[in-house]
């Protein structure tokens, strides 16, 4: 692993029942950067429903507590803010991961992180030991004891848990796991495993290049772990019968999977690379979008991708650094186009009716 992912280590606290029915009562989120911890966030959540008394006495969270605590719904988009564009990391984490994704889906947010669970690394990576729950491994190992079935306490828990693993010579297995166990089984030529674990797990546009130019283009949220899908599976693959005419991999980080998608729509509607299907005109229904910014995740910190819409068309995009701010003006001179096709709308539109998505509208050019 040539890089260290950035991480967001998540516990939640919740009223109990299967992980889609269940609603949050508390949320703890622990960022992790280069291997240390670098941000935390957390907050009890008001829920529409009664708290056992089973969940009252496991957590100590009562309905005092979160009579004045905000709504999941108000706390959305932060959330969504700490989780865009990293692992998904948790003990157990198909609870956790199911329980938010079910509240982000509530509040009208796009959730599919990549995810990580520590349970499955520490057997790998700590074999042997009696039991594999966050406190009995934090005992086992040494690591700092935390008040249990609190939301940031346990987040720190699995957060310090993650980075001792990989302090213990655990990065194999946590790129096995990210993999979700699939290795490739064909390689561009001259490229290995250590090639492929170079490649970026941010969201842009990966192309497979042959002797002779482009063969296959795709827009992925996370590059990494796309091009890993399809180096993995020769049945279903756009590349079947190229498998072994593939001489390279470029990438084009783009910081959002929507531009990637908008780009890489632009882009094959001017040529059409031998592996990708014919680009088919997209249904669209609804009024004329307005003249807009639609601003978006940058490439990397302080960077922010921005779209313009104007004359109910989607015209280009660019990328401005927040710390200079910007001028409309500015945008536009820096600018790069799309080539016109009528899919770049539906695709917009598709995106702009999730929230989380900040929208700025234009004034009339004689306004400028």
């Amino acid at each position: 692993m040539e890089a260290a992912p950035h991480f967001a280590v998540v516990d939640v606290e919740t009223t109990g029942g299967k992980p889609e029915y269940a609603r949050i009562i508390e949320i703890g989120i622990v960022l992790v950067d280069d291997w240390k911890i670098t941000q935390k966030f957390d907050s009890l959540v008001k829920v529409p429903v009664e708290l056992s008394p089973f969940i009252q006495n496991l957590t100590g969270i009562t309905p005092k507590m979160l009579y004045h605590a905000p709504e999941f719904d108000e706390i959305a988009s932060k959330v969504d803010a700490m989780l865009e564009g990293r692992i998904f990391v948790a003990h157990n984490v198909a609870s956790d991961y199911g329980a938010v994704g079910a509240e982000m889906k509530r509040s009208g947010f796009d959730f599919s992180p990549e995810r990580l669970c520590t349970v499955k690394l520490s057997r790998r990576v700590f074999p042997g030991l009696p039991k594999y729950s966050l406190h009995e491994l934090s005992m086992s190992l040494g690591l700092p004891d935390f008040g249990q079935h609190r939301a940031l306490n346990d987040a720190i828990a699995a957060a310090n848990l993650l980075i001792h693993a990989k302090d213990n010579g655990g990065l194999p297995q946590i790129e096995e796991l990210l993999r979700g166990g699939k290795r490739p089984i064909f390689y561009p030529k001259g490229w290995t495993d250590e090639t492929v674990a170079k490649l970026p797990r941010t969201p842009g546009i990966a192309y497979f290049v042959g002797r002779d130019g482009i063969l296959f283009a795709t827009a992925a949220r996370n590059v990494r772990t796309r091009v890993v899908e399809l180096l993995s599976n020769t049945r279903r693959n756009p590349l079947k019968g190229f498998t072994d005419g593939i001489y390279d991999i470029r990438v084009k980080e783009l910081g959002s999977e929507l531009l990637a998608k908008l780009c890489l729509e632009s882009e094959l509607s001017k040529k059409r690379f031998p592996c990708n299907a014919v680009v088919q005109k997209k249904p669209d229904i609804g009024a004329p979008l307005p003249d807009m910014a639609v601003f978006l995740p940058g490439r990397f910190m302080g960077d922010r991708g921005v779209v313009i819409v104007q004359n109910a068309k989607v015209q280009g995009y660019a990328f401005l650094q927040e710390e200079n701010g910007y001028q409309l003006s500015d945008i536009l001179e820096r600018m790069i186009s799309f080539s016109q096709t009528d899919n770049l709308v539906p695709i917009l539109r598709a995106a702009l009716e999730r929230k989380g998505i900040r929208v700025q509208f234009l004034p009339k050019r004689n306004e400028w």
